[in-house]
């Protein structure tokens, strides 16, 4: 059991109400403690904590007599699905299909970040590099920079929803309900650098292109040639040069274009397919995974994303689980019976 003063729930109100509503775990302002919250249903999301703030919250500050109020955030127009924190930070993903990021003692908005095209149901953070990172019903996962608010990367893969992502180790791991897991490299891992070639015929300094040889077609028949003959001809000197940086600059954009592209877009490791309907509840610790699904409890290898072998079988439903180095608990039914296994 947890200690009085660290035990936590999360309810919510099957209302219309878009408001997000979230109260502090703790008030002891300790840089680096984190705090998070799910809602499953409904529109708002609020963490209660046993232990009452000291300094009780002003009149009329909240919409009930609550001394655990702290404050409402208000901005989103749909349900919020996902809250996460970390400071005094909270972020909120939405039914809108926008990630909103919010100052916990202000209550002000820092960012809104937009690019899903449907629902948000999950986040997670990575505190040490101060990413967001999104899975939306669109498929996709998006990585965000949660100082400026930028659109860092987006995880292809899936076929439809994102509904659940974990990060440990520096590996992400996503299930969605396309009835897969999917293991990715972390999103900011740089990409291995591409090979430089030095440009045919280019007597321009610097004048390189990107990975393996290309042909080009020379304005003229034999420009060595050509050249020689016409030392003299200046204008035909100049058109050559003209021709090269015309070339170089075409180059150049288009290598910008693929290397954003490149740098944006990002595919899974491993797929894991077992499962045959959409994944309910998984956990990994950077070396085994732990899913659960349709009627089983599987365990996979991280590193290589072989399935391993059931741990459960033969269940109706399989609604969460977790592990330590000793045990694993997993909330189950069986013959229309729900417990712990």
């Amino acid at each position: 059991p947890m200690p009085p003063a660290a035990s936590s729930a999360i309810v919510g109100s099957e209302t219309e109400d878009t408001q997000m509503e979230m109260v502090i775990v703790d008030d002891d302002d300790t840089p680096g403690e984190s705090v998070s919250a799910t809602q499953s249903a409904g529109s708002s999301a609020q963490s209660i904590t046993s232990t009452p703030l000291r300094q009780k919250p002003a009149s009329g500050s909240g919409p009930r007599i609550n001394p655990y109020f702290v404050r409402t955030f208000e901005g989103h127009s749909d349900s919020v699905r996902a809250v996460a924190g970390y400071g005094n930070m909270v972020v909120s993903g939405s039914y809108d299909c926008s990630i909103r990021v919010w100052d916990l003692k202000s209550g002000m908005e820092v960012h809104k970040l937009e690019g899903h095209t449907s629902k948000v149901y999950t986040i997670v953070l990575d505190p040490d590099q101060h990413l967001i990172f999104s899975g939306s019903m669109d498929g996709t996962i998006r990585v965000w920079n949660w100082d400026t608010g930028n659109c860092l990367r987006i995880l292809r893969g899936h076929l439809t929803l994102v509904g659940l992502l974990a990060l440990k180790h520096g590996t992400l791991v996503s299930a969605g309900a396309d009835t897969t897991l999917r293991i990715w490299d972390h999103p900011m891992k740089e990409p291995p650098q591409r090979p430089q070639r030095q440009r045919p015929f280019s007597n321009i300094p610097g004048d390189v292109i990107s990975g393996p040889p290309m042909l080009y077609a020379s304005p003229v028949a034999n420009p060595h040639h050509a050249l020689a003959q016409n030392a003299g001809n200046l204008q035909q000197v100049h058109l050559l040069q003209q021709l090269q940086l015309q070339q170089r600059a075409n180059d150049q954009l288009h290598q910008q274009q693929a290397d954003t592209t490149a740098d944006m877009i990002r595919h899974e490791t491993h797929v894991l397919r077992q499962h045959t309907n959409a994944i309910t509840c998984f956990q990994h610790d950077g070396t085994k995974i732990v899913s659960g699904a349709d009627s089983t409890l599987k365990l996979w290898d991280v590193r290589t994303g072989v399935f391993v072998r059931d741990l459960l079988a033969n269940l109706s439903s399989v609604w969460q689980v977790q592990f330590d180095k000793r045990r694993c608990v997993a909330a189950v039914n069986r013959n229309e019976v729900t417990y712990f296994e």
